[in-house]
C-alpha cells in the first residue's frame, strides 16, 4: 500500500514513535514495503540503496548523505547496490564489485560518479572502465576478475533485489527493509527526514 506524503506522519507516529511536527513538509516519496521496526529497537540500521552510475540525482545524494553516515558511522549500515538502466554496459558495475570485494567499494563509487559528472566521461566505454580501474590500483584485479562467474552473480543479484524491493527509479533507499523512500528534488531536505527516521529507530 501507498502511504502518501500527507499519511507518512501517522504511519511514523503509529511505527516509530515520531511526531507529526518533525514531518509537516516531507521531500520525496515514501512506502511501506515491509512491517516497520518499533522506535529505538535498532542497535544497527540497514540502508540500502539502490543506484545508477549515471544517475545525476544519485550522484547528488553521494554527496549530500556523507555528513549523515559520517555521524552514525558503524550504527547504520550502508549498503550500495548499483542496478542498469536499459541498453548500459555493465562493465561499471563490475568494477565496482571488486573494488567492494577489495575493501575500496566507496573509493570506486565516488571514482565512476566523478568520472561521469566531474569530467563528463563515457563510462559506458570498457576503455573508460579499464582506466578507471588503473586509477583505483585495480588493474589487474580487474583483469582477473571482470568476466568471473561470481561478477555475474553479484549484478545478478543486485537487479533480483531491486525487483524485489519495487525499485522504480533510481536512488531508491530501504530502510530497515520496511520503508522505501525516493528523493525529488530537495536532497537536503530529504537526507534531514532521513536522518530523524534512522535517529528514531536506533536505540
Amino acid at each position: 500500500m501507498r502511504v502518501l506524503l500527507k499519511l507518512l506522519p501517522l504511519l511514523l507516529v503509529s511505527a516509530v514513535g515520531l511526531g507529526q511536527a518533525a514531518f509537516a513538509e516531507l521531500e520525496g516519496t515514501y512506502e511501506a514495503i515491509g512491517p516497520l521496526p518499533a522506535a529505538h529497537s535498532q542497535d544497527v540500521v540497514t540502508l540500502e540503496e539502490f543506484i545508477n552510475f549515471t544517475c545525476p540525482h544519485c550522484n547528488n545524494f553521494l554527496q549530500a548523505a556523507k555528513p549523515l553516515l559520517s555521524k552514525y558511522g558503524r550504527r547504520v549500515q550502508h549498503v550500495t547496490v548499483p542496478v542498469l538502466f536499459r541498453g548500459q554496459a555493465d562493465g561499471p558495475l563490475r568494477l565496482f564489485f571488486i573494488a567492494e570485494r577489495a575493501g575500496r567499494g566507496r573509493q570506486v563509487e565516488e571514482l565512476i560518479f566523478d568520472a561521469t559528472f566531474r569530467y563528463g566521461v563515457d563510462i559506458n566505454d570498457p576503455k573508460i572502465v579499464s582506466y578507471l580501474a588503473r586509477s583505483a590500483g585495480l588493474a589487474d584485479a580487474f583483469q582477473a576478475e571482470a568476466a568471473a562467474p561470481w561478477v555475474d552473480e553479484k549484478i545478478k543479484q543486485a537487479h533480483a533485489r531491486a525487483d524485489a524491493a519495487g525499485v522504480e527509479a533510481t536512488p531508491t533507499l530501504v530502510l530497515s527493509g520496511a520503508l522505501r523512500l525516493v528523493p525529488r528534488t530537495g536532497m537536503q531536505a530529504f537526507v534531514a527526514n532521513l536522518d530523524q527516521l534512522i535517529a528514531q529507530l536506533l536505540k
